[in-house]
């Protein structure tokens, strides 16, 4: 039994957060992309800090990405093949309200795009 009034708080935030967990602590479908046929652009118009790839039907090599923050642009560069299942996290180096991503892609498979 906890005797000391401080430690409920604690232990209350803990579980709450363990039973219910936040929505900043969950990925958010954006869109999902058939690789080839040139560069797409994916609006996206929220904060996020994380861009998590995951292939899914067959095989997809991601080039570059480049998120856009209204006229200013980033670029990342991957070059990176991925098997069907496999995904990738790329963390943006902190929190941006990213107007849209620019992804440059190749193959023939499929991919989902999801942020955090």
């Amino acid at each position: 039994m906890l005797r000391h009034r401080n430690l409920y708080l604690p232990l209350a935030l803990f579980l709450f957060f363990f039973f219910f967990p936040c929505q900043a602590f969950s990925w958010t479908d954006i869109t999902q992309l058939g690789a080839g046929g040139g560069a797409k652009e994916v609006a996206v118009n929220r904060d996020v800090s994380k861009v998590r790839f995951i292939c899914r039907n067959a095989p997809v090599i991601i080039n570059t990405v480049v998120m856009r923050e209204g006229g200013k642009k980033t670029p990342f560069t991957m070059g990176k093949r991925f098997a069907v299942d496999e995904e990738f996290v790329l963390d943006l180096g902190g929190r941006h309200h990213v107007t849209g991503l620019r992804i440059s892609d190749d193959l023939k498979g499929s991919y989902l795009v999801q942020v955090e």
